[in-house]
């Protein structure tokens, strides 16, 4: 009897037992990647990062692997045009994209030629792939073949539908086509944040395009990259300097971006913070072109030659903007009285470039070399090039006194004064201009000081060269002249005096 109550009492608690509740896994997984779609067409670059962990969280419930895995590539394949659109670092999504398409044969036939069409966009600003050139011209190769592929599946999702708009706007076939043959392949997506901004930034759209897609998807952080070059398009330095550090302050790993703010800084004249920017760019991406050229310049101006120098060198053994690299490596030298080595660079320099600055960098350095005919060759030259160079005819009037050519001497400096007089108006009406601007008050100080530093070289320029006007005067027996000339120097604390021992010689 006992032994039957403790049964009764046992399968009395096994009936009273509450019912154990099985979760499936499934119906939270499908909430995710409802989510992961939503972020994914919303498009922006955290929109697809937060889209592409989503669908990985995903993969490893049985039931929503394939879709999951579908996703995964899209998101993964989206991130990585966009950081070539953008000129991030590269994070490897592409990779990423690749090996996820590997494990579903089908999806992977889809994806495959989009895959090829991704790898061939060039980095915007030459970053992002270290190591590896960037093929930048292969976009246009073979474009109406890719244009008519793209087209035919570009309906056919997300990916396939912003792979055919960025083709179509990247190798410049859009510009043909205007948006509206664009948009007509993807009607079913076209409305999609993640399409109206890929085509907002095209060059056929505009600000307001861009504007429209961020007011209704505020998360588009990358968006004000593009207001940036906007900016710069119309000239407004400030707004795009205010546009770039908001990129910047959302994602520092971008050589784009640190590029874009080191030009800025290099038009406002701010050579030091552009001097950092690019070596923030170099960081990021080492050897970028782009960036090693703007270092040079900056550390040019900076008078940080050795360094400058240095920056020439490794442009030259990269094989790239050769000519600029001898011309500043040039340029560097002669500031530190390496002649011989700044007349090897300007001559290579003269290899690749043809314009005004080299042949007069080569006549200043021929001067220095006391190579006096070869300095008025190549003056000549820069002359003929640009006859509005007031350094160059100031130095080739500087040459035909040392060579006595009086009468030549005599109008070369008249030629080089009268352009300095106008150089010096120029530089007048500029610093009123930037009194009068709304530029902040340390940019208006430091290129104000620039600019009296040029018209005070300026003035001095110009003294010497109504002092050997007068010279050729004096040897050329024309008196009245002679002592015309002088009195333009009555005062000048370096010529006044010889000027006026010279007009005591005149005849009276």
């Amino acid at each position: 009897m006992r032994r039957l109550f403790v049964c009764l009492v046992a399968a009395l608690a096994i009936s009273c037992a509450p019912n154990r509740v099985v979760v499936n896994p499934a119906i939270a997984g499908r909430a995710v990647l409802a989510q992961a779609d939503s972020n994914l067409r919303a498009g922006c670059f955290d929109c697809l990062a937060d889209a592409l962990r989503q669908y990985e969280a995903t993969r490893a419930i049985p039931a929503l692997a394939a879709q999951a895995t579908t996703g995964a590539v899209r998101a993964a394949a989206l991130l990585a045009l966009r950081e070539r659109e953008l000129g991030t670092t590269d994070s490897g999504y592409l990779e990423k994209a690749r090996e996820l398409a590997a494990t579903m044969p089908a999806v992977q036939r889809d994806v495959a030629p989009l895959f090829e069409v991704i790898d061939i966009f060039p980095w915007r600003g030459g970053a992002g792939r270290s190591g590896r050139p960037d093929a930048s011209l292969s976009i246009f190769a073979n474009r109406e073949q890719r244009i008519d592929a793209l087209r035919d599946v570009a309906g056919r999702d997300e990916l396939s539908a912003y792979v055919w708009i960025a083709y179509a706007c990247g190798s410049g076939a859009g510009l043909l086509m205007g948006n509206a043959e664009m948009k007509a392949p993807i009607s079913a997506w076209a409305d999609l944040p993640l399409l109206a901004f890929r085509l907002a930034i095209c060059s056929t759209s505009g600000l307001a395009a861009i504007d429209a897609v961020v007011a209704e998807e505020p998360r588009y952080k990358e968006a004000a990259f593009f207001k940036g070059i906007n900016a710069i398009s119309a000239r407004k330095l400030d707004e795009a300097d205010a546009r770039y550090r908001d990129a910047y302050a959302w994602r520092q790993t971008w050589p784009a971006v640190t590029l874009a703010l080191a030009n800025v800084a290099m038009t406002a004249e701010d050579f030091q913070t552009a001097r950092e920017f690019y070596d923030e760019t170099l960081t990021l991406a080492p050897n970028v072109p782009d960036a090693l050229l703007g270092k040079l310049r900056a550390s040019t101006f900076l008078s940080q030659h050795e360094d400058a120098m240095a920056v020439a060198d490794v442009l030259i053994a990269i094989a790239r903007y050769p000519g600029d690299a001898h011309y500043w490596k040039a340029y560097n030298e002669l500031s530190l009285e390496r002649y011989d080595a700044a007349w090897f660079d300007i001559e290579a320099a003269d290899r690749s470039l043809i314009n005004s600055d080299v042949p007069k960098l080569a006549g200043i350095i021929a001067i220095n070399r006391h190579e006096i005919d070869v300095a008025y060759q190549r003056l000549e030259i820069s002359k003929q090039r640009n006859p509005n160079d007031c350094q160059t005819l100031y130095y080739l009037h500087l040459v035909l006194a040392d060579q006595r050519k009086w009468p030549e001497t005599i109008s070369g400096a008249v030629a080089a004064a009268s352009c300095i007089d106008g150089a010096e108006a120029g530089l007048h009406a500029q610093i009123e201009e930037i009194r009068n601007s709304d530029a902040p008050e340390a940019r208006k100080t430091r290129q104000i000081a620039a600019r009296e530093q040029q018209i005070a070289s300026g003035i001095r320029m110009r003294a010497t060269c109504w002092y050997n006007a007068a010279v050729g005067s004096y040897n050329t027996r024309k008196a009245d002249d002679a002592r015309m000339y002088a009195a333009k120097l009555d005062g000048d604390a370096q010529y006044g005096e010889r000027a006026r021992d010279l007009v005591s010689q005149l005849p009276r």
